[in-house]
């Protein structure tokens, strides 16, 4: 989906010890577009490049700031909320730093910055980025306006709201867990498969599902073999019946080959005692 709010506001003035970026307030338009794996909160600044707020789906918002030619130097900007001109006597928030990068790219910012961000701009505040100019130049200063943003963040909570409970980062690699000597699924395991089966059913990119079943040392190493199988077995009965495509699964059945803890400790036998989910898309 995407929808665009234009801001039907006079153009502000420019401060001029910066050389400012800030698209003009008559034309400032965010952009809201996703679907169940990300969704998207933008605006494009005006000579600069584009400012983006992302939500991906089972992780916290992050900010990128793409740039089409950066006169920023490399090295660490600043990053403050910034009152706009028509609320005078307010002081800049500090939110924390980005690093840039040589030439145009995204910088990117981690969800912590990011909410404060998103929390200048539910106040009315600008988030803003600053950092030298090329050739001892003015300070390099790109400002995303407050206009418009709060019919634009009603919409984005309402793809937010769409989103898949995980990203395929956190779903790809899975470790299910066992009590020792068993094959069954705790209620944490299923509830972690859960979850998983509702991402392999929503992208169509998942070409495989390879489930690697392990155990401790505990016992003979003809018997923890078949233990392993049966763990695996178990994992992968319980996806199909919530409705995963048998032909999607590969096995492999390692006994107590390869540990990832030593086997000295209970703490590390309960770490050997596992089944590795892993999703390969094409």
């Amino acid at each position: 989906m995407t929808r665009t709010y234009p801001a039907l506001l006079l153009a502000l003035a420019l401060p001029a010890q910066a050389l400012t970026f800030q698209t003009r307030m008559e034309d400032v338009q965010w952009q809201v577009t996703g679907d169940q794996f990300a969704c998207r909160l933008s605006q494009s600044v005006a000579g600069y490049g584009e400012a983006t707020f992302v939500r991906l789906a089972g992780e916290q918002p992050a900010f990128e700031l793409k740039a089409w030619d950066n006169p920023m130097t490399p090295g660490a900007a600043q990053l403050y909320n910034e009152a706009p001109p028509w609320r005078p006597g307010s002081n800049a928030v500090p939110v924390g730093q980005m690093t840039v990068h040589q030439g145009a790219g995204v910088m990117q910012v981690p969800y912590q910055q990011a909410g404060r961000m998103l929390a200048g701009l539910a106040s009315g505040l600008q988030p803003t980025i600053m950092r030298t100019g090329y050739a001892g130049g003015d300070p390099v200063r790109v400002v995303v306006s407050s206009v418009g943003y709060q019919q634009a963040w009603l919409d984005f909570q309402k793809c937010v709201s769409g989103l898949l409970p995980v990203s395929y980062a956190q779903i790809s690699e899975s470790l299910i867990s066992f009590a020792s000597g068993g094959d069954k699924l705790s209620a944490q395991a299923k509830a972690m498969l859960d979850a998983a089966v509702i991402y392999i059913k929503a992208d169509a990119d998942i070409q495989e599902i390879l489930l690697d079943g392990h155990s401790d040392n505990q016992g003979n190493r003809l018997d923890n073999r078949e233990l392993s199988r049966q763990r695996v077995l178990a994992v992968k009965d319980y996806l199909v019946e919530q409705g995963v495509n048998e032909e999607l699964f590969a096995l492999r059945f390692h006994g107590d080959r390869y540990p990832l803890a030593s086997n000295r400790t209970e703490q590390g036998r309960a770490a050997n005692r596992r089944v590795m989910l892993r999703l390969e898309k094409e």
